[in-house]
């Protein structure tokens, strides 16, 4: 058996495996996924040499340009968003009523730890300069309680009008110049005299510019930064902030060269009087956490509409995208123009549309920068507008970016909950008269407003003379023209239609092919990140579930591919649920089977035929991922042969008690939700069968025994007890005794998301077979130029081929005759019989290529093999699948 190499498929993990058994566990960590990502990088756009060795000289180049007194390194994490990156990770948090502290930002270079203290009152202007002097003042308060704390100290540092900063300006400025650190007063209070900031360049002369400037000249960016303040603040018993702030009049704050501004660090500068020391007036106010506070990851919006939905990556529109590429050059300046301001963002789908009039796609653009920028309406306000334009108009790329933005500006999350779900304040509707659900008095004035504005445009008397109570009439026409703006693009799109269909989720719309692509290029970005290689080989060798899958796969919003976007689902058909199948699968098919388990088999039977109350109850926990769900019908006796089981539900006051044996029960040992099924009435037969959602955390629950397999191991399975355990009557799932309806309903789908995990399977077999087979070499040349060997290739290709033609036009098929669904028995059990089967002969396949490699356990083949088995044996063998397609057959000619 031969050894690998640095060309075998496993090369990454053997770098990654050097790494000795002293190396500690975070460090691993970290420099594992660095490995597998540049690895990645390297393979997906082909580096050549001459391309790695540039990349060598201009790492180089960062260390030669490094100096005491300029740090080349730092300033291109700056550059490449890294450092702006790992402060959003850092600091993302909310306190338990949905308030943030003062936003952070980057440190950037130029801090120093020798700024010296001065007195309340006093300036950091010590030398000669062409600048305005701004007053600047403001509180630190406790987040959480809102009162004042003394002793916080303020360090502030800024460049100074030429845009250096005192280190970099000699000849200039004095040590310390525009530096200092002030503590507050008894009151929290803090107060003293600085520039207003001024825009600048990072260096890009030749003899200064290094290896950021050579970056900039090849990625043709600008190198300017907007004018910014830094502020530091600390107190003893809080978190400290790091942050800039930035005048909102500057030109760059839409297109920072290092995206380190963010909306609330913008600040105004007003002209001030009667202070001969200043010009300006500077108010700034923070919050800071405590540091032992009850703080959680900002996660609030993310439940109310899910990020992750085509509908917000591809609405559909009346009008066709515009050409990516400008067809003359005004028409290209326009397009670089919006770019810039979108940057670091990529162009939205409107953005794409409205260049089909470059013009008019250039006004449209500056109008929203106008209104995000210049106007002076409370940012709070402004954001409950925007997030309610979006709610009514079911938009929900902006309600994903400003419902975020308001979150920052001071809505609370109880307040955001109440702009998602208040029904329409229509004309002569009553506006409420106080402070309630999270909003203040003026907040549901304006969410009046906007709704009125919107549905009918006409606007209450009343609502208008309430506006103008709080609101100056510049302000009242700020917030006129940003309901109508964001308001206008909705002509523009498809709505969604609804139907009648039991089988998809609200306002279902077919994907296109484009869509499925897309959303097949999200799926692999995913599993790439969270399931590496090394992660399917440790669930498969220790035989466990990595648990912390399940919120990242609720947070990438695939747990709800099928459900009703209320619930925090996707509103997505079968196609979109047989792509993700397959790209987990692929990835891991024990991580897939379990995926099903729940997507499927658990949250898509409570989307089928659970009620309102019940869907409301169960389904947001499951879909985001902090429940896990399962279905339990087989038992020891009874697989296949449903109306054979041995579990009963006695009927008691309330409910049911339910007494038996599940076997066999994926993600049984794990669940919080599981969907049983019992007998109701023994002596009926399968009219006797009623189906209930159980909470695993109900006495006399218990899993008994967790089952050791052959393969999808990981993939935990068990068998559950139920001995006395109570469910209420609220609880039965569909009608009473007619658990086999709701049983069959969901089984031919069953059937056909789960024929995509051979898929991903067969897929994975190739993955590891391709390159292995024209790498390895036998005689001189690579294996894969032996036929017999280019025989087996092609019979792979062409079984994975066929078996995922067969799985997705079944799907396509039930997805565009959604308003009426045509689902055929024999199609959703003849996919998976046909790709089960073929999967494992796949993988028989892989390992017989491979050779020995192939049969030692450091190489996937033999766990897909025995992944693979799984699929002929689960969720009805393939002689049953036989079976129930013959049995199609018989009823069909049977009425002729």
């Amino acid at each position: 058996m031969s050894g690998s190499h640095r060309f075998d498929p496993n090369f990454t993990d053997a770098v990654i495996n050097a790494m000795g058994p002293k190396t500690d566990p975070r460090t691993r960590e970290v420099m594992a996924a660095l490995i597998r990502h540049l690895h990645d990088f390297t393979r997906e756009v082909e580096l050549t040499v001459d391309e790695w060795m540039a990349g060598v000289k201009f790492i180089n180049l960062i260390g030669q340009t490094t100096t005491p007194t300029r740090n080349e390194a730092h300033r291109m994490s700056d550059v490449l968003g890294l450092e702006s990156l790992v402060d959003e990770i850092a600091h993302k948090h909310v306190n338990e009523s949905g308030e943030e502290p003062t936003s952070s930002s980057i440190l950037g270079p130029f801090w120093s730890p020798n700024a010296p203290f001065r007195e309340n009152g006093g300036s950091i202007v010590v030398s000669p300069h062409q600048g305005e002097v701004a007053l600047m003042h403001g509180t630190i308060t406790d987040l959480d309680t809102r009162k004042p704390i003394p002793g916080a100290v303020i360090d502030i540092w800024q460049a100074s009008s030429n845009g250096k900063y005192d280190f970099q300006d000699p000849e200039n400025q004095e040590p310390n110049n525009l530096r200092g650190k002030f503590r507050t007063n008894e009151k929290g209070e803090y107060w003293f005299y600085c520039l207003k900031p001024t825009a600048y360049s990072l260096p890009t002369d030749v003899t200064r510019a290094g290896a950021a400037g050579e970056l900039f000249k090849t990625l043709d960016r600008h190198p300017m930064r907007p004018a910014h303040i830094h502020l530091m603040m600390t107190a003893e018993g809080y978190k400290p902030v790091t942050t800039q702030i930035y005048p909102r009049d500057d030109p760059y704050v839409t297109n920072d060269t290092v995206f380190a501004v963010k909306d609330d660090l913008l600040v105004d500068f007003p002209p001030l009087k009667g202070d001969p020391k200043a010009k300006l007036d500077l108010t700034y106010n923070v919050r800071l956490a405590p540091r032992d506070g009850k703080t959680a990851p900002m996660k609030g919006i993310a439940r109310l509409l899910h990020p992750f939905s085509l509908t917000s990556l591809f609405p559909k529109m009346r009008v066709p995208y515009a050409p990516k590429e400008a067809s003359n050059p005004e028409d290209a300046s326009i397009y670089s123009r919006i770019a810039a301001r979108r940057a670091p963002r990529p162009l939205i789908p409107l953005d794409l549309a409205l260049l089909q009039s470059p013009p008019v796609a250039d006004g449209w653009n500056s109008f929203i920068g106008a209104i995000r920028t210049k106007t002076t309406l409370s940012p709070a306000l402004r954001e409950i507008a925007i997030s309610r334009v979006a709610v009514l108009n079911k938009a929900v790329h902006e309600w994903n970016a400003h419902g975020a933005l308001a979150l920052k500006s001071g809505v609370s999350q109880e307040g955001l909950q109440t702009v998602l779900n208040t029904p329409v304040i229509g004309k002569g509707d009553k506006v409420r008269e106080g402070d309630a659900e999270g909003l203040a008095r003026q907040d549901w004035v304006v969410l009046a407003y906007t709704d009125q504005m919107t549905r009918g445009v006409e606007v209450d008397d009343g609502v208008m003379e309430s506006l103008k109570g709080f609101l100056s009439d510049r302000e009242v026409v700020e917030l006129t023209a940003t309901v109508a703006a964001y308001n206008c693009p909705r002509t523009l799109y498809v709505p969604s239609r609804r139907h009648a269909s039991t089988k998809h989720p609200k306002g279902f719309v077919p994907p296109t092919q484009a869509d499925l692509n897309e959303l097949r290029e999200r799926v692999q970005e995913f599993t790439r990140r969270e399931i590496p290689e090394d992660i399917a080989q440790k669930t498969d060798h220790d035989n466990e579930f990595p648990n912390a899958m399940w919120k990242k796969l609720g947070e990438a919003g695939f747990l709800g591919i099928t459900a009703d976007e209320e619930y925090g689902g996707l509103a997505m058909g079968y196609q979109a649920h047989c792509v993700v199948m397959e790209e987990i699968s692929r990835a891991s098919g024990s991580i897939g089977l379990s995926y099903a388990a729940h997507s499927q088999l658990c949250v898509n039977q409570l989307m089928l035929n659970g009620s309102p109350e019940q869907k409301a109850e169960f389904l947001p926990g499951l879909i985001s991922g902090e429940q896990i769900g399962a279905l339990a019908m087989s038992e020891h006796s009874a697989g296949s042969d449903v109306v054979s089981m041995k579990m009963t539900a006695k009927e008691v006051d309330g409910g049911y008690l339910l007494n038996g044996t599940k076997m066999w029960i994926t993600n049984g040992p794990d669940a919080h939700t599981i969907v049983v099924y019992a007998k109701t009435d023994p002596s009926a037969g399968s009219k006797g069968i009623t189906a209930f959602i159980v909470p695993t955390s109900t006495p006399g629950f218990s899993c008994t025994k967790k089952l050791d397999k052959l393969g999808m191991r990981g993939s935990n399975t068990g068998e559950i007890v139920f001995s006395d355990v109570f469910v209420p009557t609220s609880h039965i799932l569909g009608p009473l005794n007619r658990g086999v309806r709701v049983l069959m309903e969901g089984l031919d789908l069953e059937r056909l998301v789960l024929s995509a995990g051979p898929l991903g399977l067969m897929q994975a077999a190739l993955d590891i077979t391709l390159p292995y087979t024209h790498t390895r070499k036998q005689f001189g040349v690579p294996i894969a130029t032996n036929q017999l060997v280019q025989g087996k290739l092609a019979d792979m290709y062409t079984k994975m081929r066929a078996s995922s033609s067969f799985t997705y036009s079944v799907a396509r098929a039930i997805d565009e005759s959604h308003e009426d669904p045509v689902i055929r028995t024999q199609d959703c059990a003849g996919a998976i019989l046909y790709a089960a089967e073929r999967a494992t002969e796949c993988a028989l396949d892989a390992i017989q290529l491979m050779g020995g490699m192939g049969y030692v356990n450091e190489v996937g083949a033999g766990r897909l093999l025995r992944d693979a088995k799984l699929y002929e044996i689960g969720a009805g063998t393939s002689e049953v699948r036989r079976m129930v397609i013959g049995r199609v057959f018989n009823r069909e000619f049977a009425e002729r």
